[in-house]
């Protein structure tokens, strides 16, 4: 860090803005709680940066990020966090992926309940149920009876095939396809492998054209088509070892890149990549480098798509198959989660959208149709205690805490 820049002074420049009316309906607390709480967590050391953007009818009625989205170990100059800075979202991404297979669906060129497995080869079967076929909807809901394997990516010019073990199927236990829940971020890449398939278009491709440049984003996935600029004043993940905050992801040389930072063997063209080939190319189950002010939008965009909000699990303490994460997940729709009202990190009050942690990064977007609001926010990056979940809900941890509670505050919607 250079001489003289201290902490405080980074937050006197942080990115701020407190619409006039954002005290126009009732609140438990006012916005300058939220303002300090994000403060302290930089402040006092706990994250490198964070911040929280709140839209409620299509007003942003609350932004504010403090930190620094580099040099926060020393391994660049200082660059401010901010509302707009472009970061790696971790699985928030998933709703992009998802928002495109929904789209394609009614646009007629698939169908998310056909059986899939032909679209590989070998074709993708769960060997204990071979005649079960297995869907986009299932792997986009988590329900294709899938669990992450050790690794769940491939190298360029690797095939997704390479991956299939028998080892990322679940027990016969816990019943074929389509049967029961676990989390599976391997899905995302079959799913993006079967989407690349289906168009013959790379992935990062399909959701710009399908999502995002009809919403006016400027996001991609693993940096691909973010402008040079945006990329340059992107966000570094970080996690805090030997007493300094270390790079985890975007370090320094990807946000001087101009290619799509991608996992390939020496030589490897990009330009000669085959769509449908490898689905894990773009990173669709983490990988999308966008700022929260895009997830909030990404977050309505899932909340408006019909296929976004059906859900197709909802926990039933009989079904003994699925696997909650102790309580994390108890609805999943083809590509969002559901907090229930009875089940909310705010209580009384439905949430649809996703949760992303990777790196050393928390995020979350959601939308709350009771209230027409959309929330993100984001630390990039955790001391070791930060990491560790909180009483009141799985989902929320000690780093974000402080978050959860402005989000409630700000709404209005409930006490934390």
């Amino acid at each position: 860090m250079k001489a003289g820049l201290t902490r405080r002074g980074l937050l006197a420049g942080a990115s701020t803005l407190t619409a006039a009316g954002c005290a126009s309906f009732p609140a438990s607390g006012p916005p300058s709680e939220a303002h300090d709480r994000i403060r302290a967590l930089v402040e006092e050391g706990d994250v490198p940066a964070a911040g929280l953007v709140v839209r409620r009818r299509g007003r942003i009625v609350f932004s504010f990020a403090a930190g620094l989205a580099q040099g926060a170990g020393g391994e660049a100059a200082p660059v401010l966090f901010r509302a707009d800075t472009k970061m790696r979202i971790a699985s928030v991404s998933k709703m992009a992926v998802a928002l495109s297979a929904h789209r394609l669906g009614a646009s007629g060129l698939l169908d998310i309940d056909a059986d899939v497995s032909a679209a590989f080869d070998p074709p993708l079967r769960h060997p204990q149920f071979s005649d079960a076929p297995v869907t986009l909807r299932q792997l986009l809901g988590h329900t294709a009876g899938l669990q992450d394997p050790d690794i769940y990516w491939m190298a360029a010019p690797g095939r997704t095939e390479g991956l299939f073990t028998p080892t990322m199927w679940r027990p016969a236990e816990a019943g074929p396809p389509g049967s029961a829940f676990k989390y599976a971020n391997f899905g995302y890449g079959l799913a993006a492998h079967v989407l690349e398939r289906v168009t013959n278009v790379r992935l990062d491709r399909l959701v710009t054209q399908s999502v995002f440049r009809g919403a006016g984003l400027d996001c991609g996935f693993n940096w691909s088509g973010v402008p040079r600029a945006r990329r340059q004043a992107g966000a570094t993940l970080y996690a805090f070892e030997e007493s300094i905050w270390q790079p985890q992801a975007d370090g320094p040389a990807i946000l001087a890149g101009d290619s799509p930072a991608i996992l390939s063997e020496t030589g490897f063209d990009l330009a000669s990549y085959v769509p449908g080939t490898n689905g894990t190319l773009f990173s669709p189950q983490g990988g999308l480098r966008a700022s929260l002010l895009d997830m909030l939008t990404l977050a309505r965009l899932a909340a408006s798509h019909p296929g976004m909000r059906e859900p197709v699990w909802t926990h039933d303490r009989a079904g003994a198959a699925d696997d909650t994460d102790a309580g994390y997940f108890s609805v999943f729709t083809a590509g969002a989660q559901i907090h229930p009202e009875g089940d909310s990190p705010i209580r009384g009050l439905q949430l649809l959208g996703h949760h992303g942690e990777a790196y050393g990064l928390y995020s979350a977007a959601f939308h709350s149709p009771e209230l027409d609001a959309e929330f993100a926010f984001a630390v990039t990056g955790t001391k070791s205690g930060g990491a560790a979940r909180t009483e009141r809900h799985s989902a929320v941890v000690k780093a974000t805490d402080p978050l959860w509670k402005s989000v409630a505050d700000i709404l209005g919607s409930g006490t934390l």
